[in-house]
């Protein structure tokens, strides 16, 4: 990162602290579909048979959902970005990749020093950016496209439509990084394949429908993941 970013980078964070007091109401609401989806990824596990994992997972899940929750306080979601081609993020702020990484490192370090509950809620940041990879804006970088409308539209209708709600299927993979970059590379195609529908709620519908059930079933095996790494299980 160049001087001019850094710099750039440092008063953009001056600035948003001044008003982090009133988004940060903002985005705890949102950050309701946050736990949602770790919620229903502890469902997947049970589903597909990983009782051990369920059963762990499920002692330690409101530190998870701590964790997902303040991984966007104090515009730290300025840093949820990332283009799995170009390797972007936005101008003087780290990307997703780094950040998820980084998250992830601290989980596996608390664990092995049996801060079990700290490990946890980094682990459960590390979600948040998994979850967060699964949302075109998120991977395109296109900020103004909607990007709020759309958060609008997934926080009312989460819950509510049948197609969002899936039971089983964890996606398993090798890596957090596998993670962020699958997510991301599914993101980008699930936008190519419906920015031509002009209708907002048609549009929203159509990726919500691919992308919360690839988040819950992505989160579903990042925490199979996880679980492996802190048991020794490759």
């Amino acid at each position: 990162m160049g001087r001019i970013e850094s710099t750039y980078g440092y008063l953009l964070t001056k600035i948003l602290s001044l008003i982090s007091p009133i988004k940060k109401s903002l985005k705890k609401t949102e950050c309701l579909v946050h736990v949602y989806l770790n919620n229903k990824a502890l469902k997947i596990l049970l589903n597909d048979g990983y009782i051990e994992e369920f059963n762990l997972f499920s002692t330690y899940i409101s530190n998870l959902n701590k964790g997902v929750v303040w991984a966007d306080q104090d515009f730290k979601s300025s840093n949820h970005f990332y283009h799995p081609v170009k390797r972007r993020r936005l101008f003087g702020r780290k990307n997703a990749m780094d950040l998820a990484l980084d998250y992830h490192e601290r989980a596996l370090k608390y664990w092995s020093m049996e801060k079990y509950k700290k490990a946890m809620f980094y682990f459960g940041a590390t979600l948040h950016l998994i979850q967060d990879m699964t949302v075109p804006q998120h991977a395109n970088i296109r900020l103004l496209d909607n990007h709020h409308q759309y958060e609008k539209y997934v926080l009312r209708t989460y819950k509510s439509v049948k197609e969002f709600n899936i039971q089983s299927g964890a996606y398993i993979l090798d890596s957090v990084r596998d993670y962020i970059r699958f997510n991301s590379r599914l993101a980008l195609k699930i936008y190519k394949r419906f920015q031509h529908i002009e209708d907002d709620d048609e549009r929203f519908y159509r990726i919500s429908r691919c992308s919360l059930p690839l988040a819950t079933r992505t989160t579903a095996g990042a925490l199979v993941l996880f679980y492996k790494e802190i048991n020794g299980i490759y």
